[in-house]
């Protein structure tokens, strides 16, 4: 923490003083520790009190106050170092008194206070020549127009001529002359005025009918000429101005767009003559540093370009809708030539710069746009010709992306990417016609497909062709393993092809099959992560193989049985990572799978498929207790189980049956695995539900049959437990037990009838339970037989509460009430008694 001399600012000690030559008079310090702030006497070291006054000087007070004295200093000094000048004299030597309260002041922090001067505000100095200089541009241009609407009929011709000439070349001048002195702003705000007054004068002229009888377009192509014309005259003389730069682009871009609105025939050759000259005026900017000029040109020739190819597509679109677009008709056309030559035109960017990223950014658009000025002639002749133009321009691209070196493979990918887009869709619809004819198969397992919309024999080449344009741009150095994608995927290509004929189901389900293997040798082989790619790309194509052929329950069987092979075989030799836990969820729900579908095979009703496939899962749970195993066993358990009950003609029966297999496997596991101990608790969970169901469907309505044979298992079990472990607790061992005994028939007994023998049996179990855990000293039979037969006793009690009299119900609330006031009131006696004796102590 800074001292207090510093906080406050004050460069003197307490007490010191200062001689000030502006106002001749001594300077006193408010905060001074050495006198009384009340009496201004001397104070001793360290003072409780002031010993003229008597002032408390270590109340909590004296510490606000010099806080506040101390503010007042720092405000004081302020209005010192405001004054003009101020010489301070040498401080005095008298050594400083002892501090007012010295362990309760020097813990205080003081306030800071900094002077800042105030922060500009409004606009900059620079920025008002700006706002004049063009507010007065403004003033001069809506002068002029108001002279040409209003004025214009005082004068003759020669003195209109005169006047619009002479503002002209004077505001022209006068900004040449300040752009060479080096005032660029009223430079460009003068020679706006001056480029604004000559199309005003423009408009004049043709106003008085000098310049003929031109039509709007011709009017405003005049305009931007002679605007161009004189802001290129201004450029010229001074280079340095911008709105001359942009008057000029400006002037020929609207000359260019409004020349061919006039009678010109031919509005490609106007487009591209003005791609080529804004090129040209672009490449002049560059060579004079003039940078307006280049980007002002650029945009003019991208608009342009823009023009050039949608004048040329609407030309198409005419001899579409005419004899057709034919080869013969895109290059007799002067259409078809200018798409040509905008596709040429693309190149422009790479003259103008030698930036490697431009010139091939460049040469990719140029690429692209001139394989499809060579490719459109086919977009009309149907879907098979425009995948053959497709396949044909993507092969070529990637082949020379693939012979090229690696910087320069930009400019040859981008066209090849873009030439696969048409063939990528058909790809798209003939995969999506295979798919749905696979899964429309008739009742004698043959596909029938629809009519392609295009050959299927271009499936495979087009799916080629992208996965080696990938593999090329992707992970040229990886080749070994690309390849094995490339033919994986032209495989699979293949198959589609084989759908989109008339062919047997198994066929196509067949060859899934095979590819689906050869993958899967090579996948269990591989490590990482690119095995398990693989083999989640295997198990995909198996599913799909299931799912196509859904018709046919021994296709589905085989193809769950190759999963049922990949699984094992990834459990048992896979090198990829996870390949275990991948293999162990898989087993239990493909074995359960090709059991399903072999019962049916074999002609099993729907209705005992559910307990082979428990039988198999419950092995598999066995043969390896893993949660991985188990989870999804348990899963397929419930499925099938669930679909053999809904099958079954008696489900009660079939639901008991099914109860008890499981039941009796989750025991088994249990007691096989010591690391499965806590399954017993659901094996018998399972069990007692199995008997329960099947006491409701012999029709036993009563608790006790449903509760007395599992609570006597698990009492006899707790038993067993506390003898084998004397540290055993009984709650833990023999509460639940004794609660399944004892609940459920008192709820009966509450439901039902409380007098009865139920009542009586269960009052006498509930006698003995209490005498066996007060002799035995055994907390869970005391706490179940007191509290189940506390609860009995109310409920034989209810029948008779009902019929106390209304008196007895209030006396008794009268005494409660009574008895808490008599205690209140004597507990406050009390505490009053215990305050009197505490206060009398010394």
């Amino acid at each position: 923490m800074l001292s207090r001399s510093t906080q406050v600012g004050l460069s003197k000690q307490p007490g010191a003083w200062t001689r000030d030559t502006w106002s001749g008079g001594p300077m006193i310090t408010y905060a001074d520790s050495s006198v009384c702030p009340s009496c201004r006497g001397p104070l001793p070291a360290h003072p409780l009190t002031c010993p003229t006054c008597e002032l408390p000087l270590q109340h909590p007070v004296a510490t606000q106050l010099f806080e506040a004295l101390s503010h007042a200093d720092v405000l004081v000094q302020e209005m010192r170092d405001a004054r003009p000048t101020t010489v301070a004299a040498p401080a005095s030597a008298a050594p400083s008194p002892a501090p007012l309260i010295p362990p309760l002041m020097d813990d205080v922090p003081l306030p800071v206070v900094h002077t800042e001067f105030p922060a500009r505000t409004g606009i900059r100095g620079t920025s008002v020549p700006a706002v004049l200089l063009g507010l007065g541009a403004l003033c001069l241009l809506v002068a002029a127009v108001t002279f040409l609407a209003v004025a214009w009929s005082w004068l003759g011709i020669g003195g209109r001529t005169a006047v619009l000439v002479g503002l002209t070349a004077v505001t022209g001048g006068a900004g040449l002359a300040l752009g060479r002195r080096d005032l660029r702003i009223a430079a460009e705000s003068l020679i706006s005025v001056s480029l604004g007054l000559v199309t005003l004068d423009l408009l004049g002229a043709e106003n008085a009918g000098w310049l003929g009888a031109p039509s709007s377009a011709g009017l405003v192509g005049i305009i931007g000429t002679v605007l161009a014309a004189a802001a290129a005259g201004i450029i010229c003389a001074e280079r340095t101005l911008v709105v001359p730069q942009l008057a000029a682009v400006g002037g020929l871009f609207v000359a260019a767009t409004a020349l061919p609105s006039t009678s010109v025939d031919h509005p490609l050759l106007v487009a591209g003559v003005a791609v080529v000259a804004f090129v040209a005026i672009a490449c002049a900017g560059w060579a004079w540093n003039l940078s307006v000029t280049l980007w002002a040109a650029l945009v003019a020739a991208a608009l342009s370009w823009c023009d050039l190819v949608g004048t040329a597509l609407l030309g198409l679109i005419d001899v579409i809708d005419g004899p057709g677009l034919t080869l013969a008709a895109f290059w007799s056309d002067s259409s078809g030539w200018a798409l040509a030559t905008s596709g040429v035109l693309l190149l422009a960017p790479a003259v103008l710069t030698r930036n490697r990223a431009v010139m091939l950014a460049a040469a990719a658009a140029a690429a692209s746009m001139l394989t499809g000025v060579v490719a459109f002639p086919t977009f009309d002749d149907g879907a098979t010709r425009v995948a053959l133009a497709s396949l044909i321009a993507a092969a070529v691209w990637t082949a020379t992306a693939a012979a090229l070196p690696r910087r320069q493979i930009f400019a040859t990918a981008v066209p090849a990417a873009l030439s696969l887009l048409p063939g990528g869709f058909i790809v798209a619809a003939l995969i999506a016609q295979s798919v749905a004819a696979a899964l429309t198969a008739g009742s004698d397992l043959t596909l029938s497909p629809d009519a392609s919309i295009a050959h299927p024999v271009l499936l495979v080449p087009l799916v080629l062709t992208a996965a080696a344009l990938v593999m090329v741009v992707v992970a040229p150095t990886a080749r070994r393993t690309w390849i094995g994608a490339l033919l994986a995927v032209a495989g699979l290509a293949g198959v589609a092809t084989l759908a989109l004929y008339a062919v047997p189901l198994w066929t196509v389900v067949a060859a899934l099959w095979a590819l689906a293997s050869a993958c899967a040798v090579d996948g269990l082989r591989r490590p990482g992560a690119a095995g398990l790619l693989e083999i989640l790309g295997v198990i995909g194509l198996l599913v799909g193989a299931g799912i196509v052929s859904a018709p046919s329950a021994a296709l589905v069987a085989g193809s769950a049985a190759l999963l049922t092979l990949l699984a094992a075989a990834a459990v048992a030799d896979g090198r990829f990572d996870a390949a275990k836990a991948l293999g162990c969820l898989m087993l239990p729900v493909t074995s359960s799978v090709v059991v399903w579908s072999g019962a049916e095979v074999v002609g099993v009703d729907a209705a005992m498929r559910g307990f082979p496939v428990l039988i198999v899962v419950g092995a598999l749970a066995l043969a390896r207790p893993r949660p991985e195993v188990e989870v999804p066993a348990a899963l397929v358990a419930l499925v099938a189980s669930s679909a053999a009950i809904d099958s079954a003609s008696n489900m009660s029966v079939s639901l008991a049956i099914h109860l008890t297999l499981a039941g009796s496997l989750v025991t088994t596991s249990s007691l096989v695995h010591p690391s499965r101990r806590w399954l017993g608790w659901a094996g018998g969970v399972l069990l007692m539900l199995a008997t329960w169901v099947r006491l409701a469907d012999l029709g036993v309505s009563e608790p006790e049959a449903y509760t007395l044979p599992t609570a006597l298992a698990l009492t006899l079990v707790g038993l067993r437990r506390m003898r084998s472990d004397l540290t055993s607790s009984t709650a833990r061992v023999l509460l639940p037990g004794l609660m399944l005994a004892t609940v459920p028939t008192l709820l009966h007994v509450i439901a039902t009838d409380p007098v009865s023998l139920r009542a009586a049996v269960l009052g006498v179990a509930c006698l003995a339970l209490v005498l066996v855990g007060s002799q035995l000293k055994w907390s869970a039979p005391l706490l179940v037989g007191a509290i189940v037969g506390g609860a009995l006793t109310l409920v034989e009690l209810a029948p008779y509460a009902a019929q106390t009299p209304q008196w007895v119900l209030i006396g008794i609330a009268g005494t409660v009430l009574t008895l808490v006031g008599v205690t209140w009131e004597r507990r406050v006696k009390e505490l009053h008694r215990a305050a009197d004796y505490a206060g009398r102590l010394r």
